[in-house]
């Protein structure tokens, strides 16, 4: 899914991007199965990620983080947890998109950057745009850095609309989720295409770039 998406230069810019699954695996250390969040680490490039490029993570010990999270002026000290949640002595970092993954309630997620949906995103009337083009199915969510409170932003999205698919965040992106790798895949790509179409709509017989010249 990572691989394919990310060679899309539709779907998301070089090196952008990322996706995550959330894996029941046995524990090596207790024999237990556990619920396992495997996200795009720190770095790499999604059309080229291999298996090693993914960040392993306890999602018991992601989700007990919130109870030692101090308030968004203390945000950045929840990055120096992540590695305490590490499954499997894997050495691959996490990212700072790592709360944001883990915190949506289904199982798979995909986070690109296409340009249809950031010329959404960036637009003054972004959360208008959204709601015109995508009705209930893809939700708005103001400008906030990636981050623990942002996952937690998206986490109250997602229980407050359950038959939500996606949301697009203000200056920033795409989120999108389902309860299949496939159903992922396919909704990313759909809401994307939508988005491109809605533009083409309205933009054709019409300039795309520039404006009236000044005599």
């Amino acid at each position: 899914r990572s691989n394919v998406l990310g060679s899309d230069k539709r779907v998301t810019n070089y090196g952008g991007g990322n996706t995550s699954s959330k894996i029941w695996q046995k524990d090596p250390l207790t024999g237990e199965s556990v619920e396992v969040l495997w996200v795009k680490g720190s770095g790499g490039d999604s059309a080229s990620i291999k298996i090693d490029g993914f960040a392993t993570l306890y999602m018991d010990k992601l989700r007990a983080l919130k109870g030692l999270y101090r308030g968004l002026e203390h945000e950045d000290e929840m990055v120096a947890y992540l590695p305490h949640c590490t499954f499997d002595l894997n050495p691959r970092a996490a990212s700072i998109d790592t709360p944001l993954h883990a915190f949506v309630p289904k199982p798979h997620v995909d986070h690109m950057h296409p340009d249809a949906i950031i010329a959404i995103a960036a637009a003054k009337d972004s959360q208008a745009l959204t709601r015109e083009i995508f009705g209930d199915a893809i939700g708005w969510l103001p400008w906030k850095r990636p981050g623990f409170e942002l996952g937690l932003w998206l986490e109250k999205f997602c229980l407050e609309n359950p038959e939500a698919k996606g949301v697009v965040l203000a200056s920033h992106g795409l989120f999108t989720w389902g309860d299949s790798p496939r159903e992922c895949y396919e909704t990313t790509i759909s809401v994307i295409n939508q988005a491109i179409e809605w533009f083409e709509r309205k933009s054709e017989g019409k300039p795309i770039f520039g404006g009236e010249v000044v005599k």
